[in-house]
């Protein structure tokens, strides 16, 4: 399924009683989508950890297209492609962030958009817990686990590599890959490779001769 249906379709239950308040003279909210799509795909770019894109959008549309506030379809959108960003298995710097506002300088029936990279401050999504009940969190999707100052998430301890393993999400799953490690990489006692093995949502990680207890955080 294209990247602009999946979009829209995490957004058809929470939006339908939003789009008809807020648009008008022909705007809907499928063609939003199409816009965020279409510019998180075009801002697609490599980074050391795998795929990622922007994670700032800028959408414009004529004040005739608005009849009323168009923050709360913003906040929907952002939380959509949070979510769908995930699933993609991208990783984001920043906290995604939709501005949809009023420009007269956009043609009625027209959407202006752009996409940035922000760098900033993301939530949460999982956790490592040492045996002495250290917890060091998992922010970014697609996350390097490492001994050196530059990983996602910093382990130091010598026995790990400066860039140890690979952690991500894609496709509702979890992954883990190991990144040349010296040491290794084992998931429940099994060896990871360069090849991604799943994790379970809960499970143990043993980085070379260390073990970690991976969990979900808490909302």
């Amino acid at each position: 399924m294209k990247l602009a249906r999946q979009l829209e379709r995490r957004l058809e239950d929470a939006l339908d009683h939003l789009a008809g308040r807020i648009f008008r003279g022909g705007l809907h909210v499928s063609e939003l989508a199409a816009r965020v799509a279409r510019e998180a795909e075009l801002a697609e770019f490599r980074t050391p950890a795998g795929p990622a894109t922007a994670n700032r959008f800028t959408l414009l549309v004529n004040p005739a297209n608005l009849a009323d506030d168009p923050q709360p379809l913003a906040r929907e959108l952002e939380i959509a492609f949070s979510e769908l960003a995930a699933d993609r298995g991208w990783r984001l710097e920043g906290p995604v962030e939709i501005a949809l506002d009023r420009s007269e300088e956009v043609g009625v029936g027209t959407i202006s958009s752009a996409a940035s990279v922000a760098p900033g401050t993301l939530p949460c999504w999982a956790q490592l817990t040492s045996q002495e009940g250290e917890k060091t969190p998992i922010w970014h999707n697609r996350a390097i686990v490492g001994r050196s100052a530059d990983a996602d998430v910093v382990v130091n301890r010598p026995e790990i590599s400066r860039t140890h393993a690979l952690i991500y999400r894609q496709g509702g799953e979890i992954y883990v890959v190991d990144a040349g490690s010296a040491n290794g990489t084992r998931v429940d006692g099994v060896s990871v490779g360069r090849t991604p093995t799943r994790m379970a949502a809960v499970a143990e990680l043993t980085l070379a001769n260390h073990s970690f207890r991976f969990t979900p955080c808490r909302s």
